[in-house]
């Protein structure tokens, strides 16, 4: 049973990565020069913080893109 219970948990958590890859690439794709892009941004990379690792790869991903 717990062998189980560790799988689903591991399973979970790698949807919520890929929801989290997936929010955070429609947020980079839609960012404009704007305050309020700028600031809706922010404001839920605050919202999200427990998952800075993943954003802060994200983000390099997309500057990577930009040059």
């Amino acid at each position: 049973m717990a062998a189980g219970a560790g799988a689903a948990g591991g399973q979970g958590a790698r949807s919520s990565t890929a929801t989290l890859e997936s929010s955070l690439d429609r947020r980079f794709q839609g960012v404009s020069n704007t305050m309020e892009s700028i600031q809706g941004l922010s404001a839920w990379c605050i919202e999200n913080k427990k998952h800075h690792g993943q954003i802060v790869r994200s983000w390099m991903k997309w500057l990577k893109k930009c040059e």
